[in-house]
């Protein structure tokens, strides 16, 4: 226990207690009165014969009582508090993880997530800062904030209890990362008051900081101290047990474009190795299920193991999602989704000075249109026609900006490609880069080129086959827009004869023609924003979200809805009501790298302070004055009972004593 105010109470008292003292001491002045005899005065009598004006001080209940209830109200003046439970005054910021780890089941026997535990200590916090109640400190104030990737303040600064612990209640959780950077920088901006003297100048009164965390905080190397006090209240227990889809990934084989092929990177973070089986399934339809053994993690990170789905039909669009089947501490994680749309037919245009040969090959690969223009009809075209693919055969390139090209025999005007002015002639294929999509599975072993452009590429240019005097087959890239040229004219050498010739076009058209349509549409991080073009005249659509949730979203005059931040991983699907009907999928990628590492640490380095976990909460400060002053009351009361009661009895006792002596 200390003492606030120790010199008031002592002066206080010194000035108080002497004259209560002095007035038992001092004997009282009596008055001579005559009266008929003195034989029942006898205690009268005893002071008359003292010589001195002071007696001695007897035994006395009263003044016990009244000595008691002064140092009981000295005692209060003095303002002594002890430490307890009571708010310890001040400014405090209680900072809650509400990060992907944090929705980690460890934390409780009864299976709730670390957040919920989180939330509770938090509440608990509250009840000791703010207790209530008549005797309860109020000289301090608290905020509530939350944090993953981005702080959200949810009460500022305030000694309600009962707003704070409303504002714990409405932390939700999140699949985001664990930065704390925003939220220590909130914490300070909050903690600027004005200072009364000079409203002009802001002062900084540093805050206490409590963090509810499992410590997994990826920013801690950028952060500093700057006075606030940080106590870190541990979430979550020892050796957690979790896998989790580290990567997914899908592509459609460049010989069976209607097939999907689905890749999926499974982690083990855990200290023990088992057996996992891993599913996959599309549109909800188990197609597979395959066993993995997953090794232990290490100091260099969680134990991995690679899988690939065999190859499967799919044509149509759909949800592919990879699933563990097992249970352990961290559930979020155990799947990932990916959205395929159906493969989409080409349009494709041929620029041609009549010449048939292209134009028949093309005819059998399945385009969704074909068309054949003259070199002055393609310069004539309408504005707004618009094609996947454009193929120059043989005759000056003059793309479409963002367009990909395919460009044969004439070399088309680009800075990449420098040409010399000469007729190479007589030469043979020598070198091809087979692992490329448009070369896969290409013969050109017995290719003869009769004559062939002299080219000078720069080193932006790929060369995907080489000749035995200058490259015959280059690729390159202007503003993410692929483009392709064969250095010489098929028709003057023994390529549309060989059978690579036709799996040549077949490739290139579809690379080319697909580049830029991902084969996984829909992907996004957390933290983003999703946009949805909605058809028809909707004016309000419904978004459903990983959890079971629902959202409202209304649709803009150009005919988009939008939703974000994302904070949740999983599937996203957009319900369309109305004359047209339907469903949109987006899916949300979860940070497994970072988030799925849950076990908790034991204390954080922020700048060059080691704080340490602790399992409890700050000490605080209960006053005592006020409990000074209810024992003061009650001894006054018991003081008059004990005055009235000797009064009472005296007065009937004289006056027995009258009736006698007359």
């Amino acid at each position: 226990m200390n003492l606030l105010t120790p010199w008031s109470g002592f002066f206080l008292l010194i000035g108080i207690v002497p004259p209560l003292l002095l007035m038992y001491f001092l004997k009282l002045r009596r008055r001579t009165l005559p009266i008929s005899s003195t034989l029942l005065w006898f205690t009268s009598t005893e002071d008359l014969q003292a010589n001195s004006p002071f007696q001695r001080l007897r035994r006395n209940l009263l003044l016990l009582l009244q000595l008691v209830v002064l140092l009981l109200l000295v005692l209060a003046v003095m303002q002594p508090r002890m430490e307890g439970r009571g708010g310890a005054g001040g400014r405090t910021v209680l900072m809650i993880d509400r990060s992907g780890s944090m929705a980690a089941t460890d934390g409780d026997q009864t299976g709730r997530s670390r957040l919920e535990v989180a939330r509770e200590r938090a509440r608990d916090a509250v009840d000791r800062l703010h207790p209530g109640g008549l005797f309860a400190s109020g000289d301090g104030e608290t905020m509530i904030l939350s944090f993953d990737e981005d702080a959200e303040i949810l009460q500022p600064f305030t000694d309600s209890r009962v707003q704070l612990l409303e504002a714990i209640d409405r932390i939700e959780g999140s699949h985001g990362r664990s930065l704390i950077q925003e939220a220590l920088q909130l914490a300070r901006v909050y903690s600027i008051n004005t200072n009364p003297d000079d409203p002009e100048a802001p002062q900084l009164t540093p805050a206490d900081l409590e963090l509810f965390s499992d410590g997994r905080l990826q920013d801690l190397d950028d952060q500093v101290l700057r006075g606030e006090s940080l106590t870190f209240h541990r979430i979550g227990s020892d050796d957690p047990d979790n896998m989790a889809v580290m990567q997914l990934a899908a592509e459609r084989p460049w010989d069976r474009p209607s097939m999907i092929e689905v890749f999926v990177s499974i982690g083990n973070f855990g200290m023990q190795s088992s057996k996992v089986d891993v599913q996959l399934s599309v549109d909800g339809q188990v197609r597979s299920i395959q066993e993995l053994d997953m090794p232990t993690s290490s100091s260099d990170g969680p134990g991995r193991r690679s899988l690939v789905f065999s190859p499967f039909e799919l044509a149509r669009g759909a949800v592919i999602e990879v699933a563990l089947i097992r249970e352990d501490d961290l559930p979020v994680d155990d799947s990932a989704v990916l959205v395929v749309p159906p493969q989409r037919p080409l349009s494709v245009v041929i620029v041609s000075d009549g010449r048939q040969l292209l134009s028949r090959i093309l005819n059998g690969f399945g385009l969704a249109s074909l068309d054949v223009y003259t070199p002055a009809q393609w310069r004539e075209r309408p504005p707004e026609q618009s094609w996947d693919v454009v193929v120059f055969d043989n005759v000056s390139a003059e793309g479409i900006p963002g367009v990909p090209t395919l460009s044969i025999g004439k070399a088309p005007k680009t800075d990449v490609l420098r040409p010399y002015g000469l007729q190479l002639e007589s030469q043979v294929s020598l070198e091809a880069e087979a692992r490329h999509p448009i070369m896969r599975h290409v013969e050109t072993g017995s290719l003869y080129v009769q004559k062939t452009q002299a080219l000078q590429p720069d080193e932006s240019v790929e060369v995907l086959l080489t000749g035995t005097r200058n490259p015959l087959i280059m690729a390159w890239e202007r503003g993410r827009v692929p483009h392709v040229h064969v250095a010489f004219d098929p028709v003057e050498s023994n390529w549309p004869y060989e059978p690579g010739f036709v799996a040549f076009l077949y490739n290139t058209v579809d690379w080319l023609g697909h580049s830029n349509a991902a084969v996984v549409e829909g992907q996004s991080d957390l933290g983003q924003m999703l946009r949805f073009m909605v058809p028809g005249d909707q004016e309000e659509v419904t978004l459903r979200r990983p959890d079971g949730s629902t959202k409202s979203l209304v649709v803009d005059s150009e005919g988009m809805a939008g939703w974000g931040p994302l904070a949740l991983s999983g599937l996203h699907v957009l319900e369309i009501d109305g004359p047209i009907e339907g469903f949109q999928y987006r899916s949300v990628r979860f940070p497994a790298e970072s988030e799925s590492i849950i076990e908790p640490v034991e204390s954080i380095m922020i700048g060059q302070e080691e704080v340490q976990a602790t399992q409890g909460g700050v000490k605080g400060y209960v006053p005592m004055w006020p409990w000074a002053i209810a024992a003061a009351l009650i001894m006054l009361m018991f003081e008059w009972w004990i005055w009235n009661a000797r009064v009472g009895g005296q007065q009937p006792r004289a006056i027995m004593d009258r009736s006698r002596s007359s």
